[in-house]
Parts: C-alpha cells; structure tokens; sequence
C-alpha cells in the first residue's frame, strides 16, 4: 500500500512540477512588465504576488530537474545484472502465463470437439429414428388404405346384395298383390 501511495504521489508531484512551471513562465512574463513598468494597470500588490509565485516557481522547476536527475540516477546505480535478471523473471513468467492459457485453450477445444461429436452422434440417431417412422409411417398408411379399400368393398357387396333382396322380395310381394287387387276389382 505504501509503495503505491509514493507512486500516486509522485505522479501527482510530476503533474505538478510541470503546472509550476507554466506558472513560472506566465509570472515571469507579467513580473517583467511590471519590473519594466511600461504597464501601470497592474497593483504593486499583484506585482509583488506575481514576483513571489515566481520564486517559488523557480523553486519548483529545480526541484523537478533534481528528482529527475535523481531518478536518472537511481536507475543507472541500477545493477545491470539485477535489471537482466529481472526481464528473465518476467519473461520466465510471461512464458508461464501463456503456457497456462494455452493449456486452458486445448481443453476448452477438446472439450467443444467432444460435445460437437456428441453432437453429431445424437443426430446421426436421430435420422435414423426419422428414417425408421417414416418407412413405419408408410407401411401403417399402406395398411390403412388396404383396410379401407378393402371396407368399401365390402360395403358395395352389401349395398348391393341389399338392393337384390329389396328388389327380389318387392317382385315376390307385389305379385300376389297385384293379383290379389285383380281379383278383387
């Protein structure tokens, strides 16, 4: 926590130096005219506020080269060897990092490749079955049709063998009647 608390401070610290530096420039420039006294419409006390910020701008923009400088220094007190072997450790790391995604990766893929030939293992059966009640469906409508044609032949047979006996047994009675009503007329 401590060492990124620095790090925040010291970024903070670059931002601003570097903010105390435009300021150092923009009282220089209206220290100067002041200074010079071309302009009078600028108060003494604005004049000697803008003489302090410019002091202290000064003070600021040596500050910021010295840690600079400082940091310059810092990095090349740096031992080379401690440096190579920190780049090693981090790309022994990286390496490390990759070799696990990769490994991840593989069996995300074998587990995708096993589920797709489930997948299509599931289908191929699936045609089948389809294959299977179609021919099935076929045979139970051939059926079907049979036992119907085979029923309405029947029901012609009977219509027909109705229609002989209704005609049969109609001559049969009407002839005695007719003879009967010629009798009796």
């Amino acid at each position: 926590m401590g060492d990124m608390l620095r790090k925040v401070l010291s970024r903070l610290l670059d931002i601003s130096d570097g903010l105390a530096i435009v300021c150092f420039a923009a009282t220089g420039v209206f220290s100067g005219i002041r200074l010079l006294g071309e302009h009078q419409w600028i108060p003494e006390w604005v004049g000697g506020l803008l003489l302090a910020l410019a002091l202290g701008a000064i003070g600021v923009a040596i500050r910021f080269l010295w840690r600079r400088q400082a940091r310059r220094l810092a990095i090349a007190e740096e031992d080379p060897g401690q440096r190579l072997r920190h780049r090693i450790q981090s790309v022994n790391s990286a390496f490390a990092e990759a070799t696990t995604l990769m490994d991840e990766l593989r069996r995300d893929l074998e587990a995708q490749q096993a589920a797709r030939e489930t997948l299509l293992v599931e289908a191929e059966q699936q045609q089948r079955l389809l294959e299977i009640n179609t021919e099935e469906a076929e045979k139970i409508r051939q059926i079907l049709v049979g036992e119907t044609k085979a029923t309405i032949r029947a029901e012609r047979r009977r219509e027909w063998m109705f229609f002989l006996f209704g005609f049969l047994a109609s001559a049969a009675a009407s002839v005695p009647i007719g003879l009967w009503v010629n009798h009796i007329s």
